[in-house]
């Protein structure tokens, strides 16, 4: 029988996931695996979980959000594991599994490590650390790790957005300096977003055109502006509307150099990244991923 190293993280969302392991593992069985699970215990318990990885395994399935999905890639790269990964969105945030189709939805995501394809999918890399999703930086970007733990297992992303407004009275912006393709961009910025998808922190259109097999990461950064027009840039994002407005700067590119005079942190997948300055580039198709038909 064929092998799967399923990986969960017990507290990742609505924390139900655990509840609803008998379901998943049956479905495998009736597919023809045999299940291998693994609770993680922590933020640092990833090498564990692949410490028993051997060639008896054809898949990794891993359920929890953004932030899980980096740490398992993160590891498979260190441990140089090339196995295709199944996602199980249960976390608060899912944007890379909501890019890709992956519906939160157990019996169906059984069906997709089952049955459906394997996509091999680009990977950003900042500073030598892996993201699948998003590395972003300045107003904002801290939200994800900054909220309690508790409010974003009752709450979801209305846990982000509360917290968030908390945050706008610290509204201000800084010096930046975006160097891609022999350009150079020195602005004022409230926020930045380097996106291998098209969603982050729930909003499904901030990047439209964005592929996560085109080689190229979409950039996204808003300039420095009164509140009234931040606040009618706010509209626009909620609407996918913003592209193209006069406070953003919006291009493509497969390596990105981001510097400022202030030392801050990073956010890559909804966890903390490095501080400034970051070197951004893409990994082309160096990632397999199950997805639907």
């Amino acid at each position: 029988m064929k092998k799967i190293r399923l990986i969960y993280n017990p507290v990742a969302g609505d924390a139900t996931f655990k509840n609803r392991l008998d379901t998943v593992i049956k479905n495998f069985q009736k597919a023809g695996y045999i299940v291998a699970p693994y609770r993680l215990m922590g933020a640092n318990d990833m090498d564990n979980a692949l410490s028993e990885i051997d060639e008896k395994y054809e898949a990794i399935a891993i359920s929890g959000g953004d932030g899980s999905i980096n740490n398992l890639v993160n590891a498979m790269k260190k441990h140089g594991i090339d196995l295709p990964i199944g996602i199980f969105p249960f976390g608060t945030s899912n944007d890379f599994a909501a890019h890709m189709r992956i519906p939160r939805n157990i019996i169906k995501c059984c069906e997709i490590i089952t049955t459906g394809e394997i996509l091999e999918v680009d990977t950003g890399v900042v500073n030598g650390h892996y993201f699948v999703n998003v590395c972003s930086a300045g107003l904002l970007a801290d939200v994800a790790y900054k909220t309690d733990i508790g409010m974003k297992n009752s709450l979801g992303k209305i846990a982000y957005y509360l917290r968030g407004f908390e945050e706008i009275p610290n509204l201000r912006p800084i010096r930046m300096k975006m160097e891609y393709d022999d350009k150079v961009i020195e602005d004022d910025l409230y926020l930045f977003l380097v996106l291998n998808g098209s969603s982050a922190g729930g909003f499904p259109r901030l990047a439209p055109y964005a592929s996560v097999y085109d080689g190229l990461l979409d950039v996204i950064a808003i300039k420095a502006a009164n509140i009234t027009n931040i606040i009618n840039l706010i509209i626009k994002v909620l609407r996918g509307e913003h592209v193209g407005d006069p406070n953003i700067y919006h291009f493509q590119t497969d390596n990105l150099k981001i510097s400022s005079d202030e030392a801050f942190e990073s956010d890559i997948d909804g966890e903390r990244g490095p501080i400034l300055p970051l070197d951004i580039r893409v990994e082309k198709k160096n990632l397999k991923v199950f997805i639907p038909r």
